[in-house]
């Protein structure tokens, strides 16, 4: 049979079209989606600018120095990596505790933050809770500006906490994506929903922690993914169901974003979403996106009730302006990947 020229680029463009649906390379990963995510990051991670950070880290004498150590590690590379969006020269402080020495944290807060930053009680919260779960809480916090104006970062973990634990070693660089997300969206959070504020943070702190090998990776994910799983807010049939998951983002788009984000699904379904994204986008369209999302500023308001129409509208505008297609037709792609993920981290 004769080959056209024409047939020849018909075929050529079969070849390169979809990239997406194409097999994975490696049985590590549940689709080659997640791993170009996994290629994506680790471009990331090692890149950045190599500028002296101006952090000032006030750690509590109590804690072991092998977390000091990995909190200052930690934190400097999340300055580094995000250096293209948050320059290395803006002064951040970070403090530093064990869960059974909160109280650190929690009296230099009271100290350096605006009485504005500690409305709603969510910093003694976190004191009832060291006190009531000192074994098992940990975690960080970006809660803003100082009085100073100093960026503000804490991070807390339990004496004797595994070292080598994905969850705790997820933490630093999960919350400084707050940091930097607050510095796009000039302090207010309005914009991004929750699956968006904390699926990246999520994304970008479990990359993270599995970023030594493919390995590495593929056992952090399947570790969120078993969180997920714990969470029990799901069937078995609606589990693989991708009506149920595209559902999930449709409801989602009415959250009221001025209250705090439930963890579990907003913060593993949304890092999952992130993994297509980055999988399919790269970085550079995703951060167009966010940066997108300042406009949604004003029409999104304080992210409550009352600015919902708007907002969504907004909200879509920057997602279509960035990637070419709009939210509603991008949670079908969503559900299909969170499909894909949830059946590769179950028979893996």
């Amino acid at each position: 049979m004769r080959v056209t020229p024409k047939i020849l680029i018909a075929l050529a463009l079969v070849l390169v079209a979809h990239p997406a649906d194409a097999r994975p390379v490696s049985s590590n990963f549940g689709s080659s989606a997640s791993e170009r995510a996994y290629t994506d990051f680790l471009a990331l991670s090692k890149g950045g600018s190599k500028a002296t950070a101006n952090v000032n880290f006030t750690i509590d004498p109590q804690m072991p120095a092998v977390y000091a150590s990995q909190i200052k590690r930690d934190t400097l590379a999340s300055v580094r990596m995000w250096s293209n969006d948050r320059a290395p020269s803006i002064k951040m402080d970070v403090y530093a505790a064990p869960t059974q020495h909160f109280q650190f944290i929690y009296d230099y807060m009271n100290q350096v933050l605006p009485p504005s930053q500690l409305a709603n009680g969510w910093l003694d919260e976190k004191l009832r809770r060291s006190k009531t779960e000192s074994s098992g809480f940990y975690g960080g916090g970006a809660p803003g500006n100082s009085i100073n104006g100093d960026d503000v970062f804490m991070v807390y973990v339990p004496n004797k906490y595994p070292i080598n634990d994905a969850h705790w070693n997820s933490v630093v660089s999960h919350e400084y994506v707050h940091v930097v997300q607050r510095l796009n969206f000039r302090g207010s959070m309005a914009p991004i929903q929750c699956w968006v504020r904390e699926g990246q943070a999520n994304y970008i702190g479990w990359s993270y922690a599995g970023r030594a090998s493919a390995t590495s990776f593929a056992s952090a994910w399947k570790t969120q993914i078993r969180d997920l799983e714990q969470a029990r807010f799901y069937t078995k049939t609606q589990k693989f169901s991708k009506v149920y998951w595209q559902q999930w983002f449709l409801k989602n788009e009415f959250q009221d974003v001025s209250k705090d984000c439930e963890p579990v699904d907003n913060y593993i379904v949304g890092a999952l979403a992130f993994q297509y994204l980055y999988g399919t986008y790269g970085h550079a369209k995703v951060e167009t996106f966010l940066h997108n999302l300042r406009d949604a500023a004003q029409p999104c308001g304080n992210g409550g009730p009352n600015f919902i129409s708007a907002c969504i509208t907004a909200r879509n505008t920057a997602f279509t302006s960035a990637f070419g297609i709009s939210l509603h037709d991008a949670y079908p792609k969503f559900a299909q990947h969170i499909v894909s993920e949830l059946r590769w981290a179950a028979t893996s």
